[in-house]
């Protein structure tokens, strides 16, 4: 009878050594994990692919934290946050326990790369798999570099080579005996964990309003706005949700943080405020409503922006109208509320269709009005710096006095 081999290679499972506590009332699995385990324990960001419930990664920055590891002798680095929906504890078999932290040991599947998400630290996992694949390739290079001056007998070659191939295979080692931190939560799902990231990231240098826009969903402007980024068809595909200002050759038309700003001039006007009584009286459907009819009235009263839905793109519309403006639409959009919009009883927001259709008038005045360099008119308001200007001075107070005087041309008549 043949002997039955047990090899590690041929497991279903692997086993790691892991305390466990709760926090947040779910459980939190802290771990050490060794560095060559990272590309496959872990979830390794793709720079040009962006990872559900995170920011896309920035491939510079990423390798500039491999060379830092690789080059620095005193290096240091913060734990790494995971979550997963993964049953941890079902595989997970206490051996030790003292004041509330477990110490044991935890089995998860081989594709358990599979089954977590980076809450914090995608630039430090890819950091570090690229600085192991190039540690990688560099000893491959020089292995076959010294076997050729083997074959051709160089000796200063051998020795030039070998010396790589020590050096590289030391570093090598170096990191197959350091190891990262991490702490991993049970039981998040994909909402939750967004949530999460943008709980983390809300004061963390570099994350865009944008960026919290799109996780925040306690927040009803965030809800709203995400929701009419793609049920209107002309911000369908046209959003950014990783930068705040878009510009330039950027080819969305508005940012997430633009287009919250919308939703709140169209809902309370440019200085109402969503209070905390509103945010629970004001439905998201209703106000949803009332944005679907604003940029419905826009793309119907202007020709730029009927070319903007039938593709005609967003980096054109800046290059020769007002309507590529964020600024421009914020003022329209309080000017809409101005018109159109009732909220004598918040609870019941809604647009009236006396008001609707006189905004909608007002629109189709300025049609053909919109266009570069700016008309006396738009300059003669003194929210210009000059003729030249592609867009209003964004100081809130002028936002607000240019969308009251522009509601007042629905009745005057627009000035130029």
């Amino acid at each position: 009878m043949a002997t039955q081999l047990e090899l590690s290679g041929y497991n279903n499972e692997r086993e790691l050594l892991a305390q466990r506590y709760r926090r947040g009332g779910k459980w939190v699995y802290s771990i050490a994990l060794p560095l060559p385990l990272v590309p496959s324990h872990l979830p390794v960001p793709d720079p040009e692919v962006k990872l559900p419930g995170n920011r896309r990664v920035e491939k510079r920055r990423a390798e500039k934290f491999g060379t830092y590891w690789r080059e620095k002798d005193k290096r240091v680095a913060p734990p790494l946050l995971l979550d997963t929906t993964y049953p941890l504890s079902d595989h997970y078999d206490v051996r030790f326990e003292v004041a509330g932290v477990q110490v044991g040991v935890l089995k998860v599947p081989h594709n358990f790369a599979a089954e977590v998400e980076i809450l914090d630290g995608q630039h430090r996992t890819l950091g570090w798999a690229y600085a192991l694949q190039e540690i990688a390739d560099e000893l491959k290079h020089a292995r076959t570099c010294l076997l050729g001056s083997k074959a051709a007998e160089d000796v200063i070659g051998i020795q030039t080579w070998q010396a790589k191939v020590d050096a590289l295979t030391a570093e090598q080692e170096r990191f197959a005996n350091e190891y990262l931190s991490l702490e991993l939560m049970e039981g998040v799902t994909e909402d939750d964990h967004k949530q999460l990231f943008t709980d983390i990231a809300v004061n963390a240098r570099g994350i865009t309003k944008s960026i919290t826009t799109s996780f925040d969903r306690r927040n009803k402007l965030n809800r709203v706005a995400m929701d009419v980024a793609e049920s209107i068809e002309l911000l369908d595909g046209r959003v950014d949700f990783e930068k705040d200002r878009v510009t330039g050759k950027n080819e969305n038309f508005i940012s997430a943080s633009n287009l919250v700003d919308i939703v709140h001039h169209v809902a309370v006007g440019i200085g109402g405020r969503m209070t905390v009584g509103r945010e629970d009286r004001m439905k998201d459907g209703a106000i949803a409503d009332m944005v679907e009819l604003f940029f419905k009235a826009l793309t119907d009263s202007f020709d730029e922006m009927k070319e903007l839905a039938e593709e005609t793109g967003p980096v054109e519309l800046r290059a020769k109208s007002l309507l590529g403006s964020v600024t421009i639409l914020r003022v329209l959009a309080g000017a809409y509320h101005t018109l159109a919009v009732d909220i004598s009883d918040d609870s019941k927001p809604r647009v009236t269709e006396k008001g609707d259709r006189k905004a909608r008038d007002l629109f189709a005045s300025l049609n053909g009005h919109m266009g570069f360099p700016i008309e006396a008119g738009w300059f003669d308001t003194g929210y210009f710096d000059d003729e030249s200007s592609k867009a209003p001075s964004s100081r809130a107070q002028h936002l607000k006095s240019l969308s009251a005087d522009i509601a007042v041309w629905a009745d005057e008549g627009i000035p130029f």
